[in-house]
């Protein structure tokens, strides 16, 4: 494993395809792609991020003065401060100065774009359009496990290919940033009256929904039935699976799916064990399960992830 050296990533500015920005190179030492920034307007910062790396790569820093929104395009490794697996069309959110860490995996070209928002900005942007209901950005880190909000993944990918089109106008990427925003505009505001109407999960069933995330780490690769999970909770089933896809924003299967592919990307990585007997370790008797579910989230069968 290698570690980023900040001083020596960037190697060299070439000659931008786009009008402004800035558009570098990766030191080869590390890899091969390149990193283009711009501030397209004073109150953010977008950044567009497209490297094959030649290792296992470990990139520790500290978030900037605002908050950043990301969306991992492709990619594979895992990031930390929480844990979470990297995946694609994943998104993640960041506070100010905020702790990064995360080792990035060779096989899969790390393709993600971040946008920088200024703290004041924001918070009185998101207020503006929501109405009377009090909606601020930090309100969307109280689920640092989001994956996908279909809008606001689909806008950020978009602005993603507009961007590497290299065709693209100042005012338009202006305009679909504020599309971003309004959507995550509805999301919060969504939010903040479910919880304003509906009851709010208590202490007792947290700490329930966090024993089943563990028993579920522990036990991925056995056959786990929801009446098992039930049990453990102590919640009817019905109850259950509408508390944890309301914390988590993922089903009871799709977490347990996440987690066993994720046990295999590292199995396919440090492992010369056959695509057959990962799949049996990881709780799939027969192998097209996880060639079908591993190419879902990756892109990429097994096989060639592992070329």
């Amino acid at each position: 494993m290698i570690e980023v050296k900040r001083d020596d990533f960037f190697v060299e500015s070439i000659k931008n395809p786009i009008e402004y920005g800035t558009y570098y190179k990766i030191n080869p030492k590390y890899g091969t792609g390149f990193q283009w920034t711009s501030e397209v307007h004073h109150d953010f910062i977008i950044t567009v991020t497209d490297i094959r790396f030649n290792q296992e790569t470990m990139v520790g820093e500290h978030i900037g003065s605002g908050y950043v929104l990301a969306l991992y395009i492709s990619g594979a490794g895992d990031e930390f401060y929480p844990y979470q697996n990297i995946s694609p069309n994943t998104l993640r959110c960041y506070e100010p100065s905020e702790k990064y860490k995360a080792i990035y995996h060779p096989q899969i070209p790390l393709r993600c774009i971040t946008v920088q928002f200024d703290q004041e900005f924001i918070d009185q942007y998101l207020q503006e359009i929501s109405g009377d209901l009090e909606v601020n950005f930090s309100d969307f880190f109280k689920e640092k496990g989001k994956f996908y909000l279909p809008n606001v993944n689909h806008a950020m990918q978009s602005l993603y290919e507009y961007l590497l089109s290299m065709k693209a106008s100042r005012i338009t990427v202006e305009v679909k940033i504020y599309e971003i925003i309004s959507y995550l505009a509805s999301y919060l505001k969504e939010n903040r009256l479910n919880e304003e109407n509906g009851q709010p999960i208590n202490k007792t069933d947290l700490q329930a929904l966090d024993e089943l995330t563990h028993y579920m780490d522990e036990h991925y690769s056995f056959n786990i039935t929801l009446q098992t999970l039930s049990t453990i909770a102590c919640m009817s089933e019905s109850k259950m699976k509408k508390l944890f896809k309301s914390v988590y924003n993922m089903s009871i299967t799709e977490y347990i799916q996440r987690k066993r592919i994720s046990v295999a990307e590292h199995m396919l990585i440090q492992t010369d064990l056959t695509i057959a007997e990962i799949s049996r370790i990881v709780g799939y008797s027969n192998p097209s399960r996880l060639i079908e579910i591993f190419k879902r989230y990756y892109g990429f069968t097994p096989s060639k992830y592992r070329k």
